[in-house]
Formats: structure tokens, C-alpha cells, sequence
């Protein structure tokens, strides 16, 4: 990442504490422009490789709000072409209120019935036989960063999906996150791929990681680009209810050109505990997006491995223009 941020990581070491209150729109931090509050919430259905992807991201120093959500099914080559695709950049911060009902213009709304622990999201879009109506139960008790200012969260997603015309059910356990009070600065960053994932196997076990591939298995880029100074960003695992730092994490992940694509991921990492998690996953629904324009993400839903055992999350891959330009040369 960029040298000016450390938003994506946990440098403090072991867990922040979590409370009520941070459900709710804090809407405070320093002076800059790029001050930034998200929360992100997300289901699927596996067996029909569709996920989903709702957000809503605010500047609150600029009264500024980008959300919505998008809704895709295999694998995609423009986010215009996802199923259903209703993000929006320039909404004023008040639709999240108090942040216990945020409700977007775009028809988005979710409601904390419960905060932290029982949450509502609701979507309709007639036009395009669309609809959700979701419930997120925490499997968990939030997973808090050491600073105090971001937690992921094990959520059991049970529901109904409308996704053009046809009917889905929606039970699956997925990881959401929430941030606030940080700069997220969009600056250039002339590294290689930063890669997020998650996966849930159950009740019983999920993990999250945050990192570049590594250096010595072989990555696309090396011979091309410089390693960054730290490869391990983040990452945790939580084992039958208990939480654990990972203290290491290698992996690399498999693309494809041009359009620099995430195919599969391959991931080794150590918890706290002394334990060793090997695990590979391969990308069964995939989009991309640009959060903001000086970078792109593509995002995926992962079938995950782990000795045999099938499970399930979230692969958001953000690539700057360097890694772009110096790929995609003759």
C-alpha cells in the first residue's frame, strides 16, 4: 500500500475492544478530505455462484456518500455487466443518519435491529426483477483491529434473493466489515497487488488475510516490479469461537492477462496459537470495480479448500496503475 496509510493494517498486534456504539455512524478523525467511515455488508449463494457486494463509504469531513450494491453471478469482464450493478458516487452523508437505519436513494437499506449483532438489508428494483431481503445474525462477536477504528465479522446471511426474474435462497455464514476515524488516501501506489479474502467453513472456523503475493513463490511481477517493504499486512482466524492473530501469511495468486484477473489464490499462514493453515481457492464469481479512479479492484466470491474441506468468502484484489502499465506491455 501507499507509505502515507496503514488503514488495511492491524500494527498495534492482538484486538481492540468492541462496543454497541460502533454500529453507529462516528463520523469523526482528523481534518483530512479523505477522512473515511465504511461499512460493508455481503451474502451469497455458492451453488449458483452468485455473491454480492453492498457498501456504503463516507467522507465525512466533505459530507460526501459513495453506496449501493451489486449483485453478480460468474464471471464478469465490466462491472456493467453484473446482474444487477446500483452504486452511486455523490450522495449527501445524510442518508446514514445515525447509522442505525442507513437508507440510499438507490433503494439499499439497512437496518441495525440489533447492533452488532442483528442486522436487516432490504433492495428492490422492479425494473430489473430484482430484490433482497436478507438477515445478518452474528456468528461472532466482532474481530477488532488494536486501534480501535475497524472490526470484520462472521455474520450467518439467511434470506431471499430476486435476481432477474428468479428466485434464490440465501443461507451462508460471510465476513462483513466496518471502519471509521482513518484517512484513505487515493494516491499513487507503485506496488504490486494487494489482496483481501476471507472464508468461512461453518460455524466453527473463518479467517481473513490481507497481503502481497509473496516474493519468493515465483509472483507475475517479479523481475518487473520492486517487493514491497512488508508483504503481511493483517489477518486473523477465529477457531470454535476464539479469536486469533495470524503472525504470517505467504501466498500468490494465479492471474490472468489483460485483464489481470485473480483465477486462484494459494495461502499459508500461522496463527497465534502455533497453528498452520494451508489452503487453496479458486475464484467461481468475479467483477471488478474502482472504488476510486486511481484504482482498480476485482472482486470475487472464492470457493475455498482446506484438506478437503469446502468453504466460502470474499476475494477483493485492489491493483494500481503501475502493476497495470508494467503487465500489460509487449
Amino acid at each position: 500500500m501507499a507509505n502515507d496509510t496503514d488503514w488495511n493494517s492491524n500494527l498495534g498486534g492482538g484486538f481492540g475492544t468492541h462496543q454497541a456504539v460502533d454500529e453507529l455512524f462516528h463520523g469523526t478523525g482528523g481534518p483530512e478530505d479523505s477522512l473515511t467511515e465504511t461499512w460493508f455488508w455481503n451474502f451469497h449463494v455458492p451453488e449458483a455462484a452468485i455473491n454480492c457486494y453492498a457498501y456504503c463509504w463516507v467522507h465525512p469531513n466533505l459530507k460526501v456518500v459513495t453506496g449501493g450494491l451489486f449483485i453478480y453471478q460468474g464471471i464478469k469482464t465490466s462491472h456493467l455487466g453484473c446482474e444487477v450493478f446500483e452504486m452511486r458516487d455523490y450522495m449527501s452523508s445524510a442518508v446514514v443518519g445515525a447509522g442505525d437505519d442507513i437508507a440510499l436513494p438507490n433503494g439499499l437499506r439497512v437496518r441495525a435491529l440489533k447492533p452488532l449483532e442483528h442486522l436487516r438489508l432490504t433492495f428492490d428494483d422492479p425494473s430489473r426483477q430484482s430484490a433482497v431481503d436478507v438477515e445478518l445474525k452474528a456468528a461472532g462477536v466482532p474481530v477488532m483491529r488494536a486501534n480501535n477504528k475497524h472490526f470484520e465479522q462472521v455474520m450467518h446471511v439467511t434470506g431471499r434473493l430476486l435476481l432477474r426474474g428468479k428466485e434464490y435462497a440465501v443461507d451462508c455464514h460471510a465476513v462483513r466489515d466496518r471502519s471509521w476515524a482513518e484517512p484513505r488516501p487515493e494516491s499513487h501506489a507503485p506496488v504490486p497487488p494487494y489482496t483481501w479474502v476471507t472464508g468461512t467453513f461453518g460455524a466453527d472456523f473463518a479467517f481473513n488475510v490481507g497481503a502481497h503475493d509473496d516474493p519468493g513463490r515465483n509472483p507475475d511481477w517479479a523481475g518487473r516490479m520492486q517487493a514491497p517493504a512488508r508483504i503481511f499486512n493483517d489477518g486473523w482466524v477465529v477457531v470454535k469461537g476464539e479469536q486469533r492473530r495470524i503472525v504470517s501469511a505467504s501466498k500468490i495468486t494465479r492471474r490472468e492477462f489483460p485483464l489481470c484477473r485473480p483465477l486462484n489464490h494459494e495461502y499459508e499462514f500461522t496463527d497465534s496459537a502455533g497453528e498452520v493453515y494451508r489452503m487453496t481457492g479458486r475464484i467461481i464469481a468475479q467483477t471488478a470495480w474502482s472504488g476510486w479512479s486511481n484504482m482498480n479492484c476485482h472482486l470475487g466470491l472464492v470457493e475455498w479448500d482446506w484438506n478437503g474441506r469446502k468453504g466460502y468468502g470474499d476475494s477483493q484484489e485492489v491493483q494500481w496503475n503501475e502493476y497495470v502499465y508494467r503487465m500489460t506491455q509487449p
